[in-house]
Formats: structure tokens, sequence, C-alpha cells
């Protein structure tokens, strides 16, 4: 008789923006969900505060930032490709004006502050 097998797992929340924002800092954009690897093939869930940026590819999806191009925006919130995802894409809410974000919430905010800083002049970091 076969054993069952279970897998689970767990994604530890930290608040992103340290202040409430108007709907004018909030963008509706479409993740490149094929740039995006699945860590075990089934599932990936992108987590809130990735830096985003235009694809080179596809210039009108985003894509996690890595040091290359221009950073466009954070994303406000997790995004599970698997369950939602159509052909490669996923829409996602994206802050990138006006807003006071909670450094450690954003992820690569150390490796990647000076550039942070300077496409996102609007936008505090604290």
């Amino acid at each position: 008789m076969p054993g069952i097998i279970r897998q689970s797992s767990e994604i530890v929340e930290k608040q992103l923006i340290k202040f409430p924002v108007g709907l004018g800092a909030i963008k509706s954009v479409v993740l490149d969900g094929n740039d995006f690897p699945f860590v075990d093939g089934i599932r990936n869930v992108i987590p809130k505060g990735t830096i985003l940026k235009y694809s080179a590819t596809l210039p009108d999806k985003m894509t996690e930032y890595r040091g290359t191009g221009r950073i466009e925006g954070i994303l406000k919130e997790n995004v599970d490709l698997a369950a939602r995802s159509t052909a490669g894409s996923e829409p996602a809410p994206m802050l990138f004006f006006g807003v006071v974000f909670n450094t450690p919430a954003v992820v690569g905010f150390t490796q990647y502050i000076s550039a942070l800083v300077s496409s996102m002049p609007t936008c505090k970091f604290e």
C-alpha cells in the first residue's frame, strides 16, 4: 500500500508599506510568468516586495529586477503563478509613486539600494 505524502509551505508576511497609499500609487501590471522559475515544478509564489522592471524580451510585461534595466516599482502583494497563471502571464498590483516602504520587506533592498533610490525618487525607504 503506497504511503500518503503531504507537502506544505509557509509564507512569513512582513508589512511592505509604512503608511497608507492613495489609489494613484498602485499600477496594474502583467508579470512575465516564464521569467520566474518554479521551485518545485508545481507552483511559484512571487513574494510581495519583489522589485520589478520591464522584461527585455517582452516589453509589455514585468519581471524581477536583477541589477540591470530600470526599476519601475515594487510588487504590492504575493502572486501565486501556478494557481492563476494564464499562458505565462499574471496580472499584479505594483507600487511605484509616493510610497513609504518598510525596507526589510523589500526583496533585495540592501543589494539594490542605490538603484531603488535613483529610480523611485518620489518614494521613501525607511
